[in-house]
Formats: structure tokens, sequence, C-alpha cells
């Protein structure tokens, strides 16, 4: 079980099937580079998604995962073992919203505050939610927007 509740909140850097914010209507160029890169990486973890490679593909070599609370923050190199793993289970994320709270983009360096809420299905069709609070720094490495770091504070799904 643990295995499982730790292979589910992979998934939760994975972003935005759907999108619930604020202020979507004025935001700049760059911040909708932002929502777009984090469209991308989500697709990746839904069912027909390019998996685990895809994902770390838009990963900085240098990334890191630590959820609060947590004794372990991951590197990329670990985190996509434990994406592929879940993969090869059969779980994909069947749905997500999110609510964007701040997209602040500075030249090459972006900060985003979100809540995500996502439902993963496996390979059984069983279903299960998880509600979490990220904050997030991306990088842009030769014109490419690619996550550095996240930070994830889980929540109650309800």
């Amino acid at each position: 079980m643990k295995y499982k509740s730790k292979v589910m909140g992979i998934v939760l850097i994975a972003l935005c099937l759907s999108v619930v914010g604020y202020g979507q209507d004025s935001w700049s160029p760059e911040q909708k580079e932002i929502v777009d890169v984090i469209s991308r990486l989500s697709a990746t973890t839904a069912p027909g998604g390019g998996g685990a490679e895809a994902y770390g593909e838009l990963l900085a070599d240098d990334f890191s995962r630590w959820t609060i609370g947590s004794e372990v923050t991951n590197k990329k190199e670990k985190w996509i073992e434990g994406i592929a793993e879940w993969f090869a289970d059969g779980w994909r994320v069947s749905d997500r919203k999110q609510q964007y709270l701040e997209i602040l983009v500075l030249d090459t360096l972006a900060h985003t505050r979100r809540i995500v809420t996502e439902t993963y299905l496996g390979p059984k069709g069983d279903t299960s939610t998880s509600k979490a609070a990220l904050s997030e720094i991306w990088i842009k490495r030769n014109g490419k927007w690619l996550l550095y770091r996240v930070n994830i504070h889980p929540m109650d799904s309800k």
C-alpha cells in the first residue's frame, strides 16, 4: 500500500488537463508559455499520453521534488523510474483540475503556485483522487521551459 501511495503522488507533478484559474484573460505571453508547458507535461500522464520518457523531457536534469513533511527529496532519475513503474502497473491520470494562484515570470525563471486535483485510473478500472498545493520553479534552458523544482503539500481532497 505504501508503494501505491507513493506512486500515486508521482503524478501530482503532472499537471493541467483542464485549467481553472484567475486572471487568465490578462496573462502575458510568457505566462501563457508556462501554462502551455504545464499542459504538455500533464498530457504525458493521461491515457494515450507519452509516458515517463516524454514526462522526463520536460524536467531539468537537476530537477527535484519534495513533498512537504517528507524526509525524502526525489531527483529526476529516481522520479522518472517511479513514473515508469506506475505506468507499467497500468495507472493513468483520468481527470485533472487546477486552480492557478500565481504565475510569475522573470526572464528565464518562472514561479507558479497552484492547487491540483487529480483522479487516477487503475489497471482494473479502480479510481482514487488526490488534491495538493504546488509551488514550482521553471527554468528556461536553450529556449525550452523545464520544471526545475516542485514542492508539494497534500490537501484534503474533499
